[in-house]
């Protein structure tokens, strides 16, 4: 193997060991809404070892750089592979979408002490890579029309470093 495919395989196996998330976007025009469905996630990283992860999902509204809007989805008790299923509707103007980005954040419920990040991704104008970009991008051009996919979550680190919407969330 030479090092460049070493370094991709490598840097494939990372954003693969913090978990995944099924997301399913799609936007009203006539209601000016964006509905977003947490399908569920599946091989998250375990932030608990004694008690396995109680994971829930916040999901953050950030229109240009300030936060908007924040919702969260219910907590999963002991599992790395939640089902939610939860859906949320957030108020967007059309003339808005194109600031908009959506941050969603994994955490592990810990009851001892605040909650353990698990990994992030940004969707939209401040989108974290070109998986959450193509997201957006199939979202912007089938209005009306649910757009799922799913996401490997990223450190907090890089999603800071190449997103200027995680840096406005907590």
């Amino acid at each position: 193997l030479n090092k460049s495919t070493q370094f991709i395989e490598k840097k494939i196996n990372n954003e693969v060991e913090l978990g995944e998330l099924l997301l399913s976007l799609n936007y009203l025009p006539s209601a000016g809404r964006l509905n977003v469905d947490i399908i569920r996630a599946k091989q998250l990283l375990q932030t608990d070892m004694c008690q396995g992860s109680d994971p829930f999902v916040k999901v953050q509204l950030v229109t240009g750089l300030k936060l908007m809007k924040t919702k969260k989805t219910s907590c999963m008790r002991g599992t790395i592979d939640p089902c939610y299923n939860e859906s949320f509707s957030f108020r967007v103007p059309q003339e808005e979408l194109c600031e908009v980005s959506l941050v969603f954040t994994v955490y592990g419920h810990n009851v001892k002490s605040s909650n353990d990040f698990v990994g992030r991704i940004v969707i939209g104008q401040f989108s974290t890579g070109p998986q959450e970009t193509t997201h957006w991008r199939r979202l912007l051009g089938s209005q009306r029309t649910p757009v799922e996919q799913w996401h490997s979550l990223r450190s907090r680190a890089e999603c800071d470093r190449v997103s200027p919407a995680s840096l406005e969330v907590t």
